[in-house]
Parts: structure tokens; C-alpha cells; sequence
């Protein structure tokens, strides 16, 4: 699943990642992404930058 593409590259970033770097580290739409970040950001297991459209990392991880 597309979901747990994004969490798994997030995961094993060690720095803020864009939306676009995850575009092109797993080959799916921008579209997508953005939809799968937002939701993940919704539910509360990743931490944004708005300001910037950062993943800054997990909620309550080491990183975020």
C-alpha cells in the first residue's frame, strides 16, 4: 500500500524530508503523497511544518 511506503521512507529519513523527496524516492504521484501525508498528519502520527511542507518527523520519535 502507498501509505506504508511513506511511512517507511519517513521512517528511515534522518532529517525533514518534502513532499517531493518522497515523490521521488518512491515513484508515486505528488497527488498521492500529499494526500497520504495530510491524512497522516490528521491522524496524528507525523509532524508538519506547514510553513514549508516538511514531514518533520513521528510524533513523540526521537525526530518530531
Amino acid at each position: 500500500m502507498d501509505k506504508e511506503k511513506v511511512l517507511d521512507f519517513v521512517r528511515r529519513s534522518n532529517k525533514p524530508v518534502k513532499v517531493g523527496d518522497i515523490e521521488k524516492a518512491t515513484g508515486l504521484d505528488r497527488n498521492i503523497v500529499q494526500k497520504i501525508v495530510n491524512q497522516l498528519a490528521v491522524e496524528g502520527l507525523i509532524e508538519l511544518d506547514r510553513c514549508y511542507n516538511k514531514i518533520l518527523g513521528f510524533r513523540g520519535d526521537k525526530n518530531g
